[in-house]
């Protein structure tokens, strides 16, 4: 394949001119007259962007295929430009055991049409576990500081243990931050008191639960050796907590995902369940803060934090709002959503590159492989027209279930070209890729 006359997004700035691909490698950047190819792409007037890395998907699979599974997923991967999709453990069985690991990529092997990687649990396990999961693979771990998934949920001083496991593995430790106790009270209080309209969600699950975990999970971390990652980031006193650390020398980073810096508490009073998330949405102020960090290098990755549900278990949340699930669909819309963003001047093309690929693919070890268009690397790509305008529809989503706060949105912006490994998976939001293309990525040695 030739990618012909596109401006390209390198290590070094952009580029006008031509990628080379040969065997689902970048072989050459060049001006000029470029191979004889058997397929050649015109991106004249385009951006090409490494394909985007959304480290923070649940697809369901195995366990709630209903909602989603591994071809869903990443059939709307392949539309949103995402290249390599990274599943989080929550599944069912939960990602604890080596059993449980090899189970879920023989299901994803069969279904992937993108590449993909796989998170492990790191609740109350052994050492052993967690040292069977990292050479089964895994590129990260994960741990609830709140036990809606119990398995996965760890207390003060196992979380330390799993740390000191998880550093001398050399893997980053993901983080779900709620203060399990401020959480659970504030529920309590909302239904006691009457309070189940939708903003009830954020204003009995306070920011300071969010707070106080993203700073306390950072100094028990001190000293084990691990790489902390801060998930799902929403609060100003966690970024200040995140800047922090940094500025002491700590090993962590952070991420946030379009639905903090594109939505606030407010949205609730008209999406009501369908914005519902964990943590919930925040205030203005607060995505003011995120913004800034993502900008000034705080705030390091942009993940989706795609969980999908059926419709009919979001409405309940009109009557209840604790009734109805937290999330939603993300891994198609994010992209889009986000280059509008670049449209409007809020985010530079080449940050929201280092967020959503680039710093991904360095934290979980899939740097120089993924993550960067230079020789040597896979050929993973998506081509992008900022000019063009989009609708988010429910019905063009590709997700098994397509509930979308951001439904009716309308912006400029879109993936048209998604390649994976020198084969073009989408054009023009026609999926072309094909289940079972997608691989098992491990971290890089």
């Amino acid at each position: 394949m030739v990618v012909r006359n596109g401006k390209v997004y390198t290590p070094y700035g952009f580029y006008e001119g031509s990628i080379v691909i040969d065997e689902g490698k970048v072989v050459s950047l060049m001006k000029g007259e470029t191979p004889k190819a058997d397929e050649v792409i015109d991106a004249g007037g385009l951006h090409v962007l490494p394909g985007m890395i959304d480290m923070h998907c649940h697809f369901r699979d195995p366990g709630f295929t209903e909602r989603e599974d591994f071809e869903t997923g990443t059939r709307a991967a392949a539309a949103g430009g995402v290249t390599t999709a990274v599943d989080m453990p929550n599944t069912v069985p939960s990602v604890t055991s080596v059993e449980a690991l090899e189970e879920k990529i023989k299901i994803a092997d069969a279904k992937a049409l993108v590449d993909y990687a796989l998170i492990g649990g790191a609740g109350e396990v052994s050492a052993e576990a967690l040292r069977g999961l990292a050479t089964g693979g895994v590129v990260a771990f994960k741990t609830f500081m709140i036990a809606r998934f119990k398995e996965l949920a760890a207390s003060d001083a196992w979380m330390m243990d799993n740390f000191k496991v998880i550093g001398k593995l050399g893997l980053p430790c993901l983080i779900h931050a709620e203060n399990q106790s401020i959480v659970e009270s504030g529920m309590e209080k909302a239904i006691a008191s009457g309070r189940v309209d939708p903003i009830a969600h954020c204003e009995f699950r306070p920011a300071i639960a969010e707070t106080e975990a993203t700073m306390r999970t950072i100094i028990l971390a001190g000293g084990t050796g691990v790489h902390l990652h801060i998930c799902h980031m929403t609060t100003k006193g966690a970024v200040e907590a995140l800047n922090w650390a940094q500025s002491t020398g700590r090993c962590v980073t952070g991420e946030t995902s379009p639905n903090y810096l594109l939505m606030t508490e407010e949205t609730m009073k008209t999406r009501g369940p369908y914005a519902k998330i964990d943590p919930p949405l925040r205030k203005a102020e607060d995505q003011d803060a995120l913004w800034k960090a993502v900008n000034d290098g705080t705030i390091s990755v942009l993940a989706s934090d795609h969980a999908p549900y059926p419709k009919s278990e979001k409405e309940k949340g009109w009557k209840n709002i604790f009734d109805a699930p937290s999330g939603g669909v993300g891994v198609q819309t994010s992209l889009p959503l986000m280059l509008n963003k670049v449209n409007e001047g809020r985010i530079s093309l080449e940050r929201l590159v280092e967020i959503f690929s680039v710093n991904p693919a360095k934290l979980l070890k899939l740097y120089p492989r993924k993550g960067v268009l230079m020789p040597g690397s896979d050929a993973d790509l998506v081509i992008v027209d900022l000019e063009k305008g989009f609708e988010i529809r429910e019905e063009d989503l590709y997700s098994k279930e397509r509930t979308s706060a951001f439904a009716g949105q309308k912006g400029k912006g879109m993936p048209i070209t998604t390649v994976v490994r020198g084969n073009a998976i989408m054009k023009d939001g026609e999926i072309l890729g094909k289940p079972g293309y997608g691989v098992y990525l491990r971290p890089c040695k």
